[in-house]
Formats: C-alpha cells, sequence, structure tokens
C-alpha cells in the first residue's frame, strides 16, 4: 500500500527546492552526434538538453537515474579493473618500487572490461538530460577507462575537453577565457573551478570533476612523458588560491610522481610523504611508506627512510614486505656500530619461530644471511643462506637468489669450487637478463676450475695412496672393496665361477640353517617398523639371491621363451660380470700410479690441470694472487717441466699486476736465462719486437699454405704434397686450415688411400670442431669407411655412369628463332649429360594441341647494352652457372654434387640437371639447369652465394670461383664463341651491382 502521505510531503519539498535552485545545474552541452542511418531520425534524450525547463523534479529523477543506473555501475567496474591490476602487480622488494601497485600492462589487458565502462559512461551521458549534475563525473569516468585502457592520446583528450567545456561561464552562456584576467576575480592564475557547495550539494552529488580532470591531465602528462607539460601544470595549479583543498594531497601525488620519474628522489620523497593520507586502503598506505623509505635511503637521509620502514611495518599486513623492511631498517646507517645487530637479528629469528611466517622462513633466513654479510660474519651467514636453501619448498625465486648470494660469498672468498657447485643450483629463469648474462660467463670459467681441481685432487689421492706400505695400502682397498661390493649387493668373500655365470642359487649349500630375521625384535615392536632389522634384511637377501629382479619365479621361468628378453638378460648379465670382475684387489691396485711410467701419467694430468686452473683464474676472474700462487706450485713441484717457459712468463703477468717488482725481475731473469729462445721469453723481454716477429712468421705461414692450396685445387697434387711436407717441417700444425685438409683428404679419397683419408679428416674434425666442414667431414668419414660395401652395392645394379671427372661439351650450333606455329616433338636437349642409362619401355607421348612457347615466338626487344653478341632474354628458361678457373676435376666433380644436394634439399619441387661443362682447358662450368626465367636465376644465386661458403662449398676458396646467369640463346652463342670476359661485360652492364 502506497504511503499517500509521505508522497505529498516529498513532492511539497521538492517543489520548494525548485524555488532556490533554479540554476545549480551543470553547464548545457551540445552533443554533436554522427549516428548510423538505421538511426538517424531517433531522437536520443541528450539532444532534447534545452527544450523544457530543468525544474527540481526533473532534476531530481535525472540525477538518479544517471547515478545509480549508469555512474554507480561504471565506477565499480572501474574500481574491479584495478582490484585485479593490483592482484597481478608482482613487487620486487629489493629493488625500487614501481610508484603505483598496479601496471597499465596489467590494465590494459583487461580491455573488454574497461570497454564496458565506457559503454556505460556514454550510455548515461547521451540517453540523460545533459544538464545533470552527474555528466562531469561520467566525463571523468570515461577519461580514466581510457587512461588504463593505456590509450593516453584519448584520454588527453577527454581531460581536456573536461577542462573546456565544465569551465567556468558568463552569465549569458558564454565561455571564459581560462587564466584570464576575466575569469574569476581577475588573476591570470586562475584556472581552477571555485567548489561553493551547500549542505544539499554535498549530500547529493560528488564534487565538480573538472578540477580532478587538471589533476589526472598531470598524470597523462607523466606517463606519455611530456615532463614540461606536466610541471607547468603542477606550478599553475600550485599558485592558483581557488584550487580545493581537498585536492592537495592528490597534487602532492602527482608532484611525487613527476619528480620519481624524473629520478630526483629528495624531493619525490618529500611530495610522497604528504601524499600518503590519500592512499586507496592500508596495503596502499603500507607500500608507499616502504617506498618512501626507499626514496629517502637513495637521496642521503637514513634517519627519515629508518623511520618509514619502521612504519611500514606497523601497518603492513604483508609478510614479505615486513621482513624486507626489517631488512631494509636494519641497513639504513651510517657507520657498522651505529644498530644493535644482534637485536634485529634476534626480531627476525623470533618471526621464523612463529607459525604465522612458516611459509616465509626462507625469505626470513635469507634476510638474516644479508645482514650478517652486513656485518661481515661470513660463516654466520652461509649458515642462515643455507637454512634458507633448507626452506625454500614452494618459492623457487627466493631459493635462486639464497643459491645465487651462497656463490657470491664463496667466489668472492676465492673458494672457486662451492661456488661452482651453488652457482649450479641457481635457475637462470628467475634472474634478470643480465644477471643471468653475467653468471653464466662466470660460470664458464668456474667449470674449467673445478674439473681441473677434480683432477688434481684425485690424483693426489692416488699418489698418496700408491706412497703407502704394501701391508697398510692393502688394507685400505680391502676396505674399500668391501664397500664397493656391499653397494652392489654382493657377498664379501669370492663368489665361484659356477655361481657367478649361473645366477642366484636358489637352495643353501651345505647344512646351513638360515637366521632368523625375526627373533630380535622387542616386545611389541612389529618387523617392518625397525630400521636396523630392515636393513639387516635387505642386506642378507642380496648377498645371498643377489640382484634378483622384483618378479616370481614362475615370471622367471617363462620368460625363457622370450628370445629377446634371454639377450637383454645375458647383456645385462655379462656387463653385471664384468663390473664385478673389476671389484678385486688386484683390479684397484692396477689402477694406482706406482711403476714409473704410470707416475709419469699422473705427473703429467696434475702439471696440465694446475696450470689450467691457474690460467682460468688469471685470465678468466682476474685473481693474479691465486693464480700466482698455483703457479709457483707448479714450479716447485715440477722443476724443468716442458711447461716451464709457460708458466714463468705467465707468472710474471701475475707479478706485474699485483705490482710486486722484485719477484718480476726474478721471474724474468730466470726465463731470459734457462729459455732464451723460446717464444715467452721474447715477449717479456720486448712484447713489440716479439709481436713483430710473430706477426711476420704467421704471413710467411698463411702465404706458404695459400700456395699448397692453390696447387692441390689445381690438380698439381705431388708439388701440393711435396710444398706441405715444407711447410709442416718449419710451421708445425698450426696453421692449417679446415678447407686444405679437406681438400687434401678428397685427393687421398680419389688415390683410393682410404686410411690416410680418415686421418687427415679426423685431424680436422679434432682441430675445428666448429667449422661447418666439420660436420661434412664427419659425414665424408661414414662413407669412406663403408667404401666397399656402397661400391659392391652399385656393381650389383649394373649402371653405367660417365666418370666423375667427365665434361659434357655443349653442341655448337647457330641460334636460329622458330618460324612456325605448330607442336615440337619431345627431343633430348643437347646440353644435358649423355648417360648411358638402362633400356625401358616408356609409355608413348600424347602431343598436346595448341601449347606452345610465347616467349620464343614474340620478339624480344634487344637489352641496353649495345657492342655485344649477347642480348638479353629475361623470359627465357636460364641457366646458373658456377664457373670455376683453374680446378681440378676432381674438384669441379665435388662442386657438382654439392649442388645436387643443395638443389635437393631446398629445390626438391623444381627439376633441375646439374653438368659439367667444359668451356676450355682451365675454366670448367658447372650448369645448373631447370631455372624458369631470369629473374628465377637471379634470386637463385643471391641464395646460393650466400649459403656456398657456409653449407654447399665451404672448402672452395671464393676466389676459385663465382655465379652467372645465362639464358638458353646465350649458353648457345657462349660455347660457340669462348668468349667469357665479353659475357661477363655484358652483364656488368646490365646489373652493375650484381655480376
Amino acid at each position: 500500500m502506497i504511503n499517500t502521505q509521505g508522497t505529498r510531503i516529498l513532492i511539497s519539498f521538492l517543489i520548494c527546492l525548485s524555488c532556490f535552485l533554479p540554476g545549480l545545474a551543470q553547464p548545457t552541452l551540445d552533443p554533436d552526434l554522427k549516428k548510423p542511418a538505421k538511426y538517424e531520425n531517433r531522437t536520443l534524450r541528450a539532444e532534447k538538453t534545452g527544450q523544457k525547463k530543468f525544474n527540481a523534479p526533473r532534476r531530481f529523477f535525472q540525477n538518479t537515474y544517471t547515478h545509480y543506473n549508469f555512474f554507480f555501475n561504471a565506477r565499480e567496474k572501474l574500481n574491479r579493473v584495478l582490484d585485479n591490476a593490483r592482484a597481478q602487480q608482482i613487487d620486487r622488494y629489493t629493488e625500487l618500487l614501481s610508484f603505483y601497485n598496479y601496471s597499465l600492462e596489467n590494465t590494459s589487458s583487461q580491455q573488454t572490461e574497461l570497454d564496458s565502462v565506457i559503454y556505460k559512461v556514454n550510455a548515461g551521458i547521451f540517453l540523460h538530460d545533459l544538464r545533470s549534475d552527474w555528466m562531469d563525473n561520467l566525463y571523468l569516468l570515461m577519461g580514466q577507462a581510457y587512461y588504463y585502457r593505456n590509450t593516453l592520446d584519448t584520454a588527453y583528450m577527454t581531460f581536456q575537453y573536461m577542462n573546456y567545456a565544465f569551465s567556468p561561464k558568463e552569465e549569458d552562456g558564454y565561455d571564459k577565457v581560462i587564466g584570464s584576467n576575466a575569469n574569476e576575480g581577475g588573476s591570470v592564475m586562475k584556472v581552477s573551478t571555485v567548489e561553493k557547495r551547500n549542505v544539499i550539494d554535498k549530500a547529493l552529488s560528488e564534487p565538480p570533476s573538472r578540477n580532478d580532470a587538471l589533476i589526472w591531465l598531470v598524470r597523462t602528462h607523466i606517463t606519455r612523458n611530456e615532463m614540461p607539460q606536466a610541471a607547468t601544470l603542477i606550478q599553475t595549479l600550485r599558485h592558483d588560491p581557488t584550487f580545493p583543498k581537498r585536492l592537495h594531497n592528490s597534487l602532492d601525488e602527482v608532484s611525487a610522481y613527476w619528480f620519481y620519474t624524473a629520478s630526483q628522489y629528495d624531493s619525490a620523497a618529500y611530495y610522497l610523504e604528504k601524499a600518503l593520507p590519500v592512499a586507496y586502503d592500508k596495503k596502499e598506505l603500507a607500500r608507499w611508506e616502504y617506498l618512501l623509505g626507499q626514496l629517502y635511503s637513495r637521496a642521503g637521509k637514513t634517519a627519515l627512510a629508518k623511520d618509514a620502514f619502521e612504519r611500514c611495518i606497523k601497518h603492513t599486513m604483508n609478510p614479505v614486505m615486513e621482513v624486507a623492511a626489517q631488512l631494509q631498517a636494519t641497513q639504513q646507517i651510517t657507520g657498522i656500530n651505529d644498530v644493535d645487530w644482534q637485536a634485529a637479528i634476534a626480531a627476525l629469528e623470533k618471526m621464523a619461530r612463529k607459525e604465522r611466517y612458516t611459509n616465509y622462513r626462507d625469505l626470513i633466513y635469507y634476510t638474516i644471511g644479508q645482514i650478517e654479510v652486513r656485518r661481515g660474519m661470513i660463516p654466520a651467514a652461509q649458515a642462515h643462506l643455507l637454512k634458507s636453501v633448507k626452506y625454500s619448498t614452494v618459492n623457487p625465486d627466493q631459493k635462486t637468489r639464497s643459491y645465487q648470494l651462497l656463490g657470491d660469498l664463496s667466489f668472492n672468498q676465492k673458494e672457486y669450487v662451492p661456488a661452482k657447485n651453488y652457482y649450479d643450483s641457481v635457475e637462470m629463469g628467475y634472474l634478470p637478463e643480465a644477471e643471468a648474462q653475467a653468471l653464466t660467463a662466470r660460470l664458464e670459467g668456474l667449470e674449467v676450475v673445478a674439473s681441473n681441481y677434480y683432477v688434481i685432487n684425485r690424483q693426489d689421492s692416488l699418489q698418496r695412496l700408491a706412497a703407502m706400505p704394501e701391508d697398510k695400502r692393502n688394507d685400505i682397498l680391502t676396505r674399500y672393496l668391501r664397500q664397493l661390493r656391499k653397494q652392489r649387493g654382493l657377498k664379501d668373500d669370492d663368489l665361484s665361477g659356477a655361481q657367478q655365470a649361473g645366477g642366484p642359487v636358489f637352495v643353501p649349500a651345505g647344512n646351513t640353517v638360515p637366521s632368523d630375521l625375526f627373533v630380535t625384535y622387542n616386545s611389541g615392536e612389529w618387523y617392518f617398523y625397525n630400521n636396523s632389522l630392515k636393513s639387516r634384511g635387505f642386506t642378507e637377501f642380496r648377498n645371498k639371491w643377489g640382484n634378483r629382479p622384483n618378479t616370481d619365479n614362475w615370471r622367471r621361468s617363462n620368460s625363457v621363451s622370450n628370445v629377446t628378453f634371454n639377450k637383454e638378460i645375458k647383456t645385462e648379465e655379462a656387463e653385471a660380470a664384468a663390473e664385478d670382475a673389476e671389484l678385486s684387489l688386484e683390479a684397484l691396485i692396477a689402477k694406482l700410479p706406482i711403476t714409473p711410467e704410470q707416475q709419469k701419467v699422473s705427473n703429467d694430468s696434475i702439471l696440465q690441470s694446475q696450470y689450467m686452473l691457474a690460467n682460468t683464474i688469471q685470465n678468466s676472474f682476474e685473481d693474479y694472487a691465486t693464480a700466482a700462487v698455483n703457479y709457483e706450485g707448479l714450479l716447485d713441484r715440477f722443476p724443468a717441466s716442458s711447461k716451464e717457459a709457460e708458466i714463468l712468463y705467465q707468472l710474471s703477468i701475475c707479478y706485474q699486476m699485483l705490482g710486486k717488482t722484485a719477484d718480476l725481475d726474478r721471474v724474468k731473469q730466470k726465463l731470459a736465462k734457462e729459455h732464451p729462445e723460446t717464444r715467452e721469453a721474447k715477449l717479456a723481454a720486448d712484447p713489440v719486437k716479439a709481436q713483430e716477429e710473430e706477426n711476420a712468421h704467421v704471413k710467411g705461414a698463411t702465404v706458404s699454405y695459400s700456395h699448397v692450396y692453390d696447387l692441390f685445387i689445381e690438380g698439381n697434387f705431388d708439388g701440393a704434397i711435396a710444398a706441405k711436407a715444407i711447410a709442416d717441417s718449419i710451421y708445425g700444425s698450426n696453421f692449417w686450415t679446415p678447407q686444405l685438409l679437406y681438400i687434401e683428404a678428397i685427393y687421398h679419397i680419389k688415390k683410393r688411400d682410404d686410411n690416410q683419408a680418415i686421418n687427415v679428416l679426423q685431424l680436422l674434425i679434432g682441430q675445428f670442431p666448429d667449422h661447418p666442414i666439420a660436420e661434412k667431414a664427419k659425414n665424408l668419414i661414414s662413407v669412406v669407411q663403408r667404401r666397399a660395401e656402397i661400391e659392391d652395392y652399385l656393381t650389383k645394379l649394373e649402371i653405367q655412369r660417365p666418370a666423375e671427372d667427365s665434361v659434357v661439351t655443349l653442341e655448337e650450333k647457330a641460334v636460329a628463332a622458330p618460324v612456325e606455329k605448330k607442336p615440337e616433338a619431345v627431343t633430348p636437349d643437347p646440353r644435358e649429360a649423355k648417360a648411358v642409362q638402362p633400356k625401358t619401355e616408356l609409355p608413348a607421348v600424347k602431343p598436346v594441341p595448341g601449347i606452345t612457347d610465347s616467349s620464343r615466338l614474340k620478339k624480344e626487344a634487344p637489352a641496353v647494352p649495345t657492342g655485344t653478341a649477347f642480348s638479353r632474354h629475361a623470359a627465357q628458361p636460364h641457366f646458373v652457372v658456377i664457373v670455376l678457373e683453374n680446378v681440378d676435376p676432381v674438384y669441379v666433380n665435388e662442386t657438382r654434387n654439392a649442388f645436387n644436394r643443395y638443389n635437393k634439399e631446398n629445390y626438391y619441387t623444381v627439376p633441375m640437371n646439374v653438368t659439367i661443362v667444359g668451356l676450355t682447358d682451365q675454366v670448367k662450368m658447372v650448369a645448373i639447369k631447370g631455372l624458369a626465367n631470369e629473374q628465377a636465376a637471379r634470386d637463385y644465386i643471391v641464395k646460393a652465394k650466400a649459403q656456398a661458403s657456409k653449407d654447399i662449398i665451404p672448402w672452395l676458396k671464393a676466389d676459385k670461383y663465382y655465379f652467372i646467369p645465362v639464358a638458353e640463346s646465350n649458353m648457345d652463342l657462349l660455347m660457340n664463341n669462348k668468349d667469357l670476359p665479353a659475357y661477363r661485360n655484358f652483364l656488368k652492364q646490365l646489373f652493375p651491382s650484381e655480376f
């Protein structure tokens, strides 16, 4: 039932209200709408603005609908977007926090929700009277939605529109010039809107949003990196006497944001302190207090920073932030004695014992470790960091940080092997890219150091054991052997040969009574709860039955019928028997360096490993002191060794870097006296002169081996072999190139000297494992090793093929244009290789009527180059020709094979034929037929030229070959006149930058 009396009172109140508030509505806006054709004749409510008086009842209902149906819902959606973005924010408290607890990347990812806000706002504007009190609030929401959508240009235009559309008006409705003498009392500094609001306005509406839009305009300028515009507007608003007090803290917020973006941390902290009251909630307040402490710390104001961190500890509900703030507060000191370290550590340990912080113990102990590092208590720091690792069960990021700090501490303490072990446990994916790259580079050196350290340690242990008296040594080896046999489940006494060969014995031998495993258990204690009894039972089972699979006897007996299974079992038993055979005292003694030959091998291993270890520490870590200690140890332990000159030279560099002149002079004198003719002695005496001599030596070697290479390529094999022998006697093997070794191997294969070819290819792979030719060398070794099998298979096929060094001679004929438009009979191409093939019956070729080559019928216009016998035929089929000059047929054939493989791998859908064409005795051409036209040939050359020196023919120098495209007509002409230089000049005129 409707309360009619209440309704009459409400209507009377609204009528009275209309007498006092006739002109307090928002300024009238004139919407300029471009409606779709379907709705052109429909009038929106916003277009009817001004047609009726905006009296109190109309105002009340319009405000109510706009507020609760549109503004409220849009604001709630926008708040949900911000809440989701805040939940996605991940803060690293060891780094400077971002100014806001969300990012535009996280907000803009919720584009659907933000579009819904914009849709709701537009509906609220165009479906209601524009004189409503909520119009400016809707436009503010629209601008904020565009800002969070990261469409900053649209956000800027929206806020700027509010600045002009809702600015103060004249009495007759005309706009006042913002910031002019005619505005708000005649001051040029007055740009904001005066907020004169009575009690009813404060109760029923929001404050005018134009002033808020000015704040958001500043924020948009900063985000767009328009710092001068933002600073100008900040100063204008700060000096505006009419700027409302309710927005002073918001102005301080954007001021702090401006200084934060400009990295002026002192001023940013000053204004952020004043902006704390406008924090969204307690979480944001605590976060801003943490950021405030960071800003004060970077500005050098430790007392204010510590106070900010302590306030953060009181306000935060985030345990991670609390622990991080504890750490930061303890670090805000000017001297090592300015803080009670024990109290800080005790407070953190007390936190770790509380159940509330169980999941954050890894972070707490990591923080304690950092405090101990600052105190210089490295062992205590390492102990707490190991506890952090122990409790890092669900936080791999924190575990990575703990291992990284452990590695850093060990590395700084010159403990390189533990450092390597800690770094191995670091997950690189959780580190910033720069840190991950630096750590990866450091790990490369540490791996070299650790591997050589293990070699030295192992050889030293073996030598100490070999130097012991025989009885003592045998006693140690026997105990060690017993442990090994126990680990493999074998008896201490030797098994008989029959038992080893026949497998486990199912019935105990003799009258041995098996011991009862269950006689020693305590009253009330079950066997499977007694760990000692379980261990004893497992050991006795292994000793008696061996390593039996976990299957019953029925399945074991049925498996005999499975041949494959039997083979696998026999293989496994053979391997196990071989391993068991090694578990004897004689086998262990044989591995000890007892004989002089074994001692020499062991000492050489130690010498090489310790030299590599010292050299890596010197060059990778620049730890010259540790490297010098290792070099001196090598000189003392291995005097007059083969590496003494290198050791002395590296030691001189270390002493020079350390500034130890006396030791430097001593080492140089010894080097000059005992190794005067070595490269190291010359470098130590006069580095410049030694480098010049070395450069001359390298130049001479390069010239000599280049000459050897040319002799091989040109086919002068005897001269090449002799020249290489002379060069090797002078320069050794230091200047061999992979190309030289590869073509030498091909020569040996041609001579059917397969063993020598394989040796050369293995040298290539060993010296140049990362070179592209190395992979080809591996494939070639596989082919050579199966040479007999392959040749036998091909022989049985009875295929006749031309010799590998055969050359196709193209038929010389005149070029004549076709004159008859009729189908041509199918005839073999005279330019193709004429190989003898087995006779097979082919189906009759049916003539195809009406198909002719239009490119041969039409008369092509002559190309631009004149005065030459060649002409351009861009539409004709083309050859791609690889011209080889002074190259032996052996390598010409290899080139043909290489391009055959390249075409099959990369142009498998295009039929191509690769043949060798002899132009002259010195010039051979590898002609590739199958390119449709000139452009296809040019494209092929571009791709093949880029791959030739890498994958196709990397063994052939670039100055030994070049590519040219040749049309069919030009190929006939070229074979007639043999004038290759003229054709190259013709190409250069057509394509100056290509050929």
